[in-house]
């Protein structure tokens, strides 16, 4: 079967593979370009002298052939790369070739290279090109055909003029298979901005996706498939981004302008893909990509996720079932734990709630006998300096901690968050850990990792801490004698500054500013005034709508302004710390 004339774009062509040209049979040269990825550094041959040196004139139909020394074990889900650039002799960067270049792995396939970027629907015009191509068999002899684009020119012995271009192979290599796309830019001393294009087949411009106008779609054959461990990659300037896959969508939202968009879907949140997988966006991408990947090993490394994919991330993906950990993708020194129920969540930060929170335990290590029918927190939230303090507090005394907790302790250890010092005793190092569990309803879930997710925030950010000490310093006195009567209420200790600073922060920011007002003004004002010898800090109740309008509306100014200072910072807002959301 002829292949098409007027193909632009990479495809697999469906066709046998026949002897495509002659070659010596004698001429045999190792390739002046390098292959990558044999284990026992088999060499590639050239046979003939422009094969062997990788510079092909494109200025009639010919073959190129190149065997190994030795036929190659490609490793399951293999693939060849192929580095190379088809440029015009006269160093112009106008028009289009005249000839395609087919590579034709013996035995398998053959694939048609691209030369620029118009099979994903874009105008650049990469410098080079990666181009990685799924390989399922044995690699012992591939070709490089140099086809005519136009059917009036066939002649293979036609002539030896000059060509006008030329195809240069940098290096094949044997990798891991891919697909997709990222255009990888940089800036040499000498010359004007290049972009390296790396790419695969199978990846194609799709169909818009209101409101989004730029798409594109993974979609590979069964027999080329990637099984296992899958992540994605999808980065470039737009604001929103979508990734869809089967019945799943992933919406990414990105941080203020300038930041850029990168968005990461984590091995275990797709272990597999009901193809095809497509993304869309309000701009162009730089970067779609499909890889295997499998997620590190545990305990002593976390999952690098948003918190978006952390609050739908299938359990049964957990690499223990007790409990999952995270890294904060966007703020790598903020742990985050999810427990398969409060049992699990009360081994870990149970005694550190009471350690470094509770009226009446503060600063002490409390035996299990004495806590065992007192009530932790559903949700936790520790800084570095705290949880430093309660290790050096368990060594210092040889008290007994649960098993769980020296599984905490060597954690915060490998992610940097407590150092060991030369004697042996712990510091503080940079970070902080949060954590919900599973058992929490899917609602308060969310909110508790919104709240959590702030006070992680507030524990790593100066300037945030700052803005909360003002906001607080401020605050209308009768408004401050009533969040501090609640955590009163709550058994915070509310001799802490740090503390009331902290929470008072975290309750503003907690839901969206259009809840603030009844969340303060009716629901927690109701709790208070419930307490006879507490209701002295409430102001006159509105006895029509049975709330409390003072405190609605100083709580409501303070949601705006927080929400407004998150939104500026990082792109977030009152009830909001993801920037991945899941449907």
């Amino acid at each position: 079967m002829q292949v098409p004339a007027k193909v632009r774009y990479p495809v697999l062509l469906i066709f046998l593979v026949m002897h495509l040209g002659t070659s010596s049979c004698t001429y045999k040269e190792v390739a002046a370009f390098p292959f990558y990825g044999a284990e026992d550094n088999t060499s590639l041959y050239g046979l003939s002298k422009a094969a062997a040196s990788g510079v092909l004139p494109l200025s009639k139909p010919e073959v190129f052939e190149y065997v190994f020394e030795k036929t190659l074990q490609v490793p399951p889900q293999g693939a060849l790369e192929v580095d190379y650039r088809i440029r015009p002799v006269d160093g112009t960067n106008a028009g289009t070739p005249p000839y395609r270049i087919i590579l034709t792995i013996e035995g398998e396939a053959a694939w048609v290279l691209p030369y620029d970027a118009s099979f994903l629907g874009m105008d650049t015009k990469p410098s080079r090109i990666r181009y990685v191509i799924p390989v399922n068999t044995g690699l012992e002899k591939i070709r490089f055909q140099v086809a005519s684009e136009s059917a009036e020119n066939t002649d293979s012995s036609a002539s030896d003029a000059v060509p006008a271009w030329i195809f240069e192979l940098y290096s094949l290599s044997l990798l891991n298979r891919w697909y997709g796309f990222t255009q990888e830019f940089t800036q040499e001393t000498e010359a004007p901005r290049h972009c390296i294009l790396r790419a695969s087949p199978f990846v194609f411009p799709a169909e818009q996706d209101p409101p989004y106008p730029y798409g594109f779609s993974i979609n590979p054959p069964s027999h080329y498939q990637i099984t296992g461990g899958l992540a994605v990659y999808a980065e470039g300037a737009a604001a929103h981004i979508r990734v869809s896959e089967g019945n799943r969508r992933f919406d990414y939202t990105a941080p203020p302008e300038g930041a850029g968009a990168s968005l990461f879907i984590s091995p275990g949140a797709l272990s597999s893909v009901t193809y095809p997988l497509k993304s869309s966006g309000n701009r162009p991408l730089k970067t779609f990509m499909l890889v295997p990947a499998e997620n590190p090993s545990f305990p002593k490394y976390p999952v690098i996720a948003d918190p978006g994919i952390i609050l739908n991330y299938p359990q049964q993906n957990w690499r223990d079932p007790r409990y999952e950990f995270f890294q904060w993708k966007d703020f790598p020194s903020i742990l985050i734990f999810d427990t398969a129920d409060y049992k699990i969540q009360n081994a870990l930060f149970k005694r550190l709630a009471f350690f470094t929170e509770k009226a009446g335990f503060r600063g002490r290590l409390a035996a299990d006998r004495e806590i065992a029918n007192l009530h932790g927190w559903n949700a936790h939230d520790y800084q570095a300096k705290d949880l430093a303090a309660f290790f050096e507090a368990a060594r210092n005394t040889e008290f007994p901690l649960a098993p769980e907790e020296r599984e905490l302790e060597s954690i915060l250890q490998a992610a940097g968050i407590i150092n060991r010092t030369e004697t042996g005793a712990w510091s503080m190092g940079t970070g902080a850990v949060i954590s919900i569990s599973r058992e929490s309803p899917e609602y308060l879930r969310s909110q508790f990792m919104v709240h959590e997710g702030f006070h992680g925030l507030f524990f790593v950010d100066e300037d945030f801490r700052n803005f909360s000490r003002h906001r607080f310093e401020t605050l209308d006195p009768t408004a401050k004698g009533f969040i501090l009567s609640f955590f009163d209420y709550q058994h915070y200790d509310v001799q802490d500054a740090y503390l009331m600073l902290n929470e008072f922060m975290a309750h503003v920011l907690q839901q969206p500013v259009s809840h603030a007002a009844s969340y303060f003004g009716e629901y927690l004002a109701a709790r208070i005034d419930a307490s006879p010898w507490r209701r002295t800090v409430l102001p006159p109740m509105d006895e029509a709508s049975h709330s409390w309008p003072d405190i609605a509306r100083a709580f409501h100014t303070e949601a705006v302004a927080f929400s407004a200072y998150v939104n500026q910072r990082w792109g977030f807002a009152a009830g909001k710390v993801n920037r991945i959301t899941v449907r």
